[in-house]
């Protein structure tokens, strides 16, 4: 028998410690402090991405792109047709570039910056549209307008093939796009719609499952190389409106559905190496009209699709020795009452909350200290307040400045965790929501209302505080209230409020940044985050209904992307956190005591201990 040596040209090393970075998987060694030989194993799984902002169908091929930069392009929204588009980064999804007109069931082929779109409804429409990663331009007609058909290929080397059009019904035509123009191809061995686009290339692309009229699900697979389709292997059940990812040759579709009209959604997953199918993991959701982006079968994502109705939810796939904890908010120790308008700072794992609303009676002077799993007195407050400004990056060390009663105040406290005591008055008073980021003695605030209830009476006042006095500082640019604050009196993004806005401080002046993309003020919400590149928002009131909500999104220095939701709806509610991991949501009115605790992504590889004779 050979060695280990002889076959992988490696010696099985004594360590200490397991590697901490994925390596060959395969690879065995010695751990010295366990007495136990281990090694690399590599696994296949879904796990959850974050939400699209927008939920909708996107007709199979609508996607395209790979697993950290996809592209979502149009579809419908459970009422009409829509123009929106969204980017993926791996992490969350972000606003791009508007379809130049409202499309569904369309198909899509490229990349995130150099991708294409073609067809669709309403119409039949022979569409077709170019992305540069920002702005979509006008590229030459298809030659036969439908929708539901597949896509391939590059922005200047794509394929279009199946669908269907009124009149016409199903369709077994193709078409190559040279960047320029669409010419006909050889046309496919069956007629179909409804097919699931790869990232195939335009002379070597598969086209498995679809639906021929009136209700007939499909096995079929047919393989493209340029100039012919012919037979590839059929898929083991019958599949339409699945996803589809990958190549030719490293291939993959997920959901769907196995009958029509759709009452049987698919969750289960399939490989295609070219000659053979491979079952894989399940989707966590079962839908069909689902679409994906990945460039082999081993990295991909899906996306969107009716579960029957529409859906934002996202999914990743991977299949490596990396295991992959996605980010998620996880339920803390319910809080002691449900409030309005309570101040929170700190962390999930030490902060304080104080004040806020009832709704039915007076205004609470308990506040509370939270150590990662229960709350405990940690004094009471000076006065009756709500709606007051922030700060403290951890607790128990907080401040208080500004607050609703009476009318425009100038009040700060300081609370250690078991009193408080009162600080140095502010220069501008604020009756409402300001907000404030940074350690208690070196705090900033910012924003808020200069009279109590007055939703017109904003102010632009921005304030540093050093332990002792509060500094006035350059105005902020657009008077708001209810605005997030991540960062130092030196580095400080501040963003969402109302009205809307996102600015930046450099320490001398402020200068314009990117707003949040779910377009709602940070009053009844939440922010936090590690710095001025790296902030959050999550759950409070979205206009115009201005009911509670459960998004979360995440700002990178350059772009808002979404993060995975709440489980719970909140608004009017304390909410911070002094890092990505350290994110807390804590009661809200009328009534809700759960919190929720944030967690970010995580990779480890998969270790497997082996089992010695």
């Amino acid at each position: 028998m050979a060695t280990y040596r002889e076959i992988h040209g490696k010696a099985v090393k004594s360590v200490s410690t397991d590697p901490s970075a994925e390596t060959d998987a395969g690879q065995i060694w010695y751990n010295t402090s366990s007495d136990t030989f281990k090694s690399i194993v590599a696994l296949s799984a879904w796990s959850s991405g974050s939400p699209l902002i927008n939920s909708r169908r996107l007709g199979s091929s609508g996607g395209t792109g790979i697993q950290t930069a996809a592209l979502a392009v149009a579809g419908y929204n459970g009422t009409a047709a829509t123009n929106v588009v969204e980017e993926y980064n791996g992490s969350g999804w972000a606003t791009g570039g508007n379809y130049p007109g409202s499309i569904n069931d369309l198909a899509a082929a490229g990349t995130q910056t150099a991708g294409l779109g073609f067809g669709g409804n309403p119409g039949y429409v022979t569409t077709t549209a170019e992305y540069n990663g920002s702005s979509w331009t006008a590229g030459n007609a298809l030659n036969l307008g439908r929708a539901w058909l597949g896509g391939s290929g590059t922005q200047t080397a794509a394929l279009g093939y199946a669908g269907y059009r009124s009149g016409g019904g199903v369709r077994n035509v193709t078409e190559e796009y040279d960047g320029t123009n669409w010419t006909s191809g050889n046309v496919m061995g069956t007629a179909r719609y409804v097919v699931p686009g790869t990232e195939g290339t335009q002379t070597a692309s598969f086209c498995a499952g679809g639906l021929i009229p009136p209700s007939t699900v499909q096995t079929i697979n047919e393989e493209y190389d340029g100039t012919n389709w012919t037979a590839g292997t059929a898929l083991p059940s019958v599949r339409w409106s699945a996803a589809g990812a990958g190549t030719l040759t490293a291939g993959l579709v997920a959901g769907g559905a196995s009958n029509h009209p759709a009452t049987t959604l698919l969750a289960t997953s399939l490989s295609y190496d070219g000659t053979t199918w491979a079952s894989t993991p399940n989707l966590a959701t079962a839908r069909n009209s689902i679409s994906g982006a990945g460039a082999s079968s081993s990295s991909a994502v899906v996306f969107g699709g009716t579960v029957p109705s529409v859906t934002n939810v996202t999914e990743e796939y991977s299949s490596s020795a990396n295991v992959i904890t996605a980010s998620a908010w996880s339920a803390g120790g319910a809080a002691p009452s449900g409030l309005a308008g309570s101040a929170y700072a700190g962390t999930k794992e030490t902060g304080q909350t104080w004040g806020g609303d009832t709704g039915t009676g007076p205004w609470p002077t308990a506040s509370f200290e939270y150590n990662g799993t229960s709350w405990t007195s940690s004094g009471n407050i000076p006065k009756a307040a709500n709606g007051q400004g922030r700060a403290g990056i951890s607790g128990p060390a907080v401040l208080s400045f500004g607050h609703a009663q009476p009318g425009t105040n100038t009040e700060t406290w300081e609370g250690d965790g078991s009193s408080w005591t009162t600080g140095e008055a502010l220069n501008t008073g604020r009756g409402f929501y300001g907000t404030g980021a940074g350690p208690q003695t070196a705090a900033v605030g910012v924003g808020g209302n200069t009279s109590a209830g007055a939703a017109t009476a904003i102010s632009n006042a921005h304030e540093n505080y050093d332990g002792t006095d509060w500094t006035s500082k350059t105005v902020f640019p657009t008077p708001a209230n209810w605005v997030g604050t991540v960062g130092t009196q030196t580095a400080l993004f501040a963003f969402a409020g109302y009205p809307y806005t996102g600015n930046s401080w450099d320490g001398s002046s402020w200068t314009a940044a990117p707003s949040n993309s779910l377009g709602r003020p940070n009053f009844y919400g939440g922010s936090g985050g590690a710095s001025a590149t790296s902030a959050y928002i999550f759950a409070g009131y979205h206009p115009p209904s201005w009911a509670n909500t459960t998004y979360t999104e995440h700002y990178d220095g350059t772009s808002w992307a979404t993060q995975p939701n709440l489980a719970t709806a909140r608004g009017n509610f304390g909410g911070d956190g002094a890092s990505s991991n350290g994110l807390f949501a804590s009661s809200s009115y009328p009534g809700v005591t759960s919190t929720e605790e944030f967690s970010t992504e995580t990779t480890a590889i998969n270790v497997k201990t082996l089992t010695q004779s």
